[in-house]
């Protein structure tokens, strides 16, 4: 029985479609958030620089 439901879940063309889909497009959309993660903590780093150089601490002894 689990044989022929297996078998018609794989042979269902929307599951197919819904399937391949996911796997086509997850791939990219993780690699895609990553890269916004790190694009966007880079820039907020450098402005932080900018800022340290524009507007330097005074050093107290």
């Amino acid at each position: 029985m689990l044989d022929q439901i297996a078998y018609m879940t794989w042979k269902n063309p929307i599951f197919m479609l819904i399937f391949f889909g996911v796997l086509w497009y997850l791939p990219g959309i993780i690699v895609r958030r990553r890269s916004e993660y790190i694009y966007l903590k880079n820039k907020e780093e450098a402005r932080k620089d900018k800022l340290s150089k524009l507007y330097p601490k005074k050093e107290e002894n």
